[in-house]
């Protein structure tokens, strides 16, 4: 024990330095001076352009057009195919799902962003921003690529400028992360943010309509795999994409850069093609084993009642129980109550509790057959519904009796 006291004591014995006080800037520095000193990674050097930067674009095929931001430019003939469909066709799919705007074609503009996580908010940037417009006989696809963080606001005012004449964005799960997140990095730029005006056909949506119900799951992959018939090969996962950029923002490692411009390219595309894809899915449900109930019932909130019937009379013979009842009630509007009830009196043998609710009503109040409604509605799961439907229809029968 003394040993340890006198080893405590030859320590406390030796001279200290003075603690250095923390070195503030002087006054004289600007604001962006001292955020330069305390993160250098966001402020590296800001010389016109590195050579690491002019060897990254010439890797790429890219070309620097801001100190920072790189632009890739490709046309992709729009008669060729990507998958089993041409961008070629997607105006005249238009109408099928979305109203298409004054502008035709040459207003839209497909985007796409691969960024640096998924969180969304302030901390994930947007580090590469594609955008395919209709030129010409081809799609022309423009994708500026961040290399130095402190170029962000060059890069969102280039890709804004791009937005001139665009009157409609189309993008796959825009609306709940690309917009967003574009939103967000505008704002804290100090920049007007030209998105907020414009309309948003966001892909996602249809899909999700025609497919949840039959798919694992409508991710663009997917999407790609069952409906465009598109095989990208050694394509580099999204999920990757975020620390290929951070290879090159933390050691100038840019192998992985021109695989990420890559699938964000495809991905441009497949947002042409996925437009007369769709269109074909809503002529014709049945044949891309579509959700047809879901597909009537979006018709039918959209007001077209026709529409929903033809789509559910076209594929009767593959309808399952809750679409059959659907399309009965859709007869039973119109008043053609033979083929309403030639799809409720197979459904009610069945036992199933809609088709005989539906045929008890229809014998009360159209047929007046009271019996035949009162047997119906004592085949009804018991419950207060039934009980009350039940003394209705014996308070009338009574009274029929005594006529």
């Amino acid at each position: 024990m003394s040993g340890l006291r006198e080893r405590l004591r030859r320590l406390q014995s030796v001279p200290q330095p003075d603690p250095s006080p923390i070195q503030n800037p002087a006054p004289g520095f600007s604001v962006a001076e001292r955020l330069r000193r305390l993160d250098p990674l966001r402020h590296r050097a800001a010389n016109p352009c590195t050579p690491c930067e002019q060897d990254v674009a010439a890797e790429l095929g890219a070309e620097i057009v801001a100190p920072g931001v790189l632009l890739l430019e490709r046309r992709h003939p729009l008669r060729r195919r990507h998958g089993r469909f041409r961008a070629a066709d997607a105006p005249a799919s238009m109408p099928a799902l979305f109203p298409s705007p004054s502008t035709g074609a040459a207003g839209w503009a497909f985007i796409d962003t691969e960024t640096s996580g998924l969180a969304g908010g302030t901390g994930t940037w947007a580090f590469v921003c594609g955008i395919g417009r209709f030129a010409g006989d081809d799609l022309l696809l423009r994708q500026w690529l961040l290399t130095r963080l402190d170029a962000e606001p060059v890069l969102l005012s280039l890709f804004a400028d791009c937005l001139n004449g665009v009157d409609l964005l189309i993008s796959y799960n825009g609306k709940s992360f690309d917009l967003p997140l574009l939103m967000t990095r505008f704002r804290l730029a100090g920049l007007h943010c030209p998105l907020e005006p414009l309309s948003h056909l966001d892909l996602l949506h249809p899909v999700r309509r025609a497919f949840a119900t039959r798919w694992p799951n409508c991710r663009l992959a997917s999407v790609e795999q069952r409906l465009l018939g598109v095989q990208r090969g050694d394509d580099l996962p999204g999920a990757e994409a975020p620390a290929a950029w951070l290879d090159w923002l933390r050691r100038g490692d840019a192998g992985r850069l021109a695989a990420v411009l890559r699938h964000n390219r495809l991905d441009l595309l497949s947002l042409a093609v996925l437009l007369p894809a769709l269109a074909q899915v809503e002529h014709d449900p049945a044949a891309y084993h579509a959700d047809l109930g879901t597909l009537a019932r979006y018709r039918l909130r959209r007001g077209d009642a026709a529409g929903a019937l033809t789509l559910l009379c076209k594929a009767r013979p593959l309808l399952a129980p809750a679409e059959r009842l659907l399309l009965a009630e859709l007869y039973r509007r119109q008043d053609d109550w033979d083929r309403a009830l030639a799809l409720w009196e197979p459904l009610a043998q069945q036992g199933d509790p809609v088709a005989l609710e539906a045929l008890a009503k229809f014998y009360e109040h159209r047929s007046v057959d009271l019996r035949r409604a009162l047997a119906l509605v004592r085949q009804l799961p018991p419950g207060p519904a039934r009980k009350r439907r039940t003394q209705r229809l014996c308070r009338k029968l009574r009274i029929e009796r005594m006529q």
